[in-house]
């Protein structure tokens, strides 16, 4: 008897202690926030910068805060200072997106982009599409050197044949209108560095010395530090004459600044150096200090990870404290499960046998019943003669010889008296048809 509870609490126990394992294991993952992309602020292993987050925070004259929603919401009091750590040049602006971030730029805001470590340059749209070009007439050509000469089309090959470019037109119509509705919302990183007179580039790939570079500074008398290790290949090239070039690496910019409006840009190739680790093993204070020369506000963005704050119900439920709300609506939702798979009245177990059944009566016996209940004997005799009286109104001979029937039982002594042979000769009487 006893195996049962025992093995019932032994699998409690297990389940209990999987679900406790589970969630040490996700707070341990967001607490050391290696769930989140490389250089993200919310992360506290080296590739993350929470570090340089918090301890810019902690400086009397700074106020560091994260931003997770589109920058058009963002609507700052002030002039801030916008760091996009972790940033890849291939990403994509939005056109509105674009247009207030030129705004905050003119009105005195700083931002500071430092791009994602790449050693490897990949090949852009345009190349792929020509190499498949080039391979395409290749092909056509070997094919072309492998058709028997002399060959004529007939009708029904050159109807083909001019019918094919214009079906092929259609697709290509389409394809350049969706690219053209993409390029309204979307704007390439690329075309953005055109408008701010300024190109990306690649060092020449080295295996020797790949992801282990040196940036030098560009100018002895600027108050940074000589020599920053640097881990990327990429590097700015055209530029325009308002750029200043801070570092170079193996003789290309890598570190610039310029003045846009009131506000300023500066753009780093790199994003080791605001690592966790770069906090620990090798510090550039001098270099950080110059980076976050402008307003006090400084503002980590964190949609361009793909971290945003979209509110839902959890949320709002936080927001407002409606805890109490939830578990009441959760024991209200428990109470109802419960009461849909359990009876709270014991079901009816049929246990009876044939020779326990116990018949019921009809309705006569019902009808006899009632009458025994609600009318006295003595007083029956002189009921039924009542309702004949109603009955029969058109036939006063029977009428009368009922009651004096009934009459004659009334006088007679109690002893005497038999209420049943006056009903049945009272019966005959009215039940004899008339000549």
């Amino acid at each position: 008897m006893l195996r049962k509870p025992l093995v019932i609490a032994a699998a409690l126990a297990l389940a209990a202690l999987f679900l406790y394992g589970v969630a040490q294991l996700f707070v341990l993952r967001y607490e050391r926030g290696d769930v989140y992309p490389p250089y993200s602020t919310l992360r506290s292993d080296p590739l993350g910068t929470k570090g340089l987050y918090e301890a810019l925070d902690r400086l009397p004259e700074l106020r560091a805060s994260r931003n997770f929603g589109p920058l058009p919401r963002l609507q700052p009091a002030t002039p801030v200072t916008l760091v996009y750590a972790g940033l890849t040049h291939r990403a994509y602006w939005e056109s509105r997106e674009l247009s207030t971030f030129n705004e905050l730029l003119l009105g005195g805001t700083r931002a500071v982009f430092a791009f994602l470590p790449e050693e490897q340059r990949l090949r852009s749209a345009e190349e792929v599409s020509a190499d498949a070009a080039a391979r395409s007439k290749k092909q056509e050509a070997r094919s072309a050197k492998g058709k028997p000469k002399g060959k004529k089309l007939g009708a029904k090959d050159r109807a083909a044949e001019k019918k094919a470019p214009a079906d092929e037109k259609k697709p290509a119509a389409d394809a350049d209108e969706d690219d053209e509705e993409e390029n309204r919302a979307l704007i390439h990183f690329k075309e953005v560095s055109r408008r701010w007179g300024f190109a990306f580039d690649y060092l020449p790939a080295d295996e020797e010395r790949e992801f282990d570079r040196v940036a030098v500074r560009a100018d002895d008398k600027a108050r940074l530090e000589p020599k920053i290790t640097w881990h990327t290949a990429l590097f700015f090239k055209d530029l325009k004459p308002e750029w200043k070039v801070l570092y170079r690496c193996e003789g290309q910019p890598v570190v610039i600044e310029r003045r846009l409006g009131r506000g300023s840009i500066v753009l780093a190739a790199d994003s080791y150096f605001l690592s966790n680790e770069a906090m620990r093993r090798e510090r550039h204070p001098l270099l950080l200090a110059h980076l976050f020369d402008g307003p006090p506000a400084l503002v980590f963005d964190e949609e361009h990870h793909g971290v945003r704050n979209d509110p839902g119900i959890a949320s709002l439920a936080r927001k407002y404290r409606l805890h109490g709300v939830v578990a009441g609506v959760l024991l209200i939702a428990l109470l109802f499960v419960w009461k849909n798979a359990t009876r709270f009245i014991p079901a009816y177990h049929d246990d009876a046998h044939d020779g326990d059944i116990v018949l019921g009566k009809e309705s006569a016996a019902g009808f006899i019943n009632l009458l025994r209940r609600t009318i006295r004997p003595a007083d029956i005799l002189s009921l039924c003669v009542a309702e004949w009286r109603k009955s029969a109104p058109h036939r006063p001979a029977d009428r009368a010889r009922a009651e004096e029937l009934a009459a004659q039982e009334q006088v007679r002594p109690t002893a005497q008296r038999n209420p049943v042979a006056t009903y049945q000769a009272i019966a005959q009487t009215l039940t004899r048809k008339r000549p």
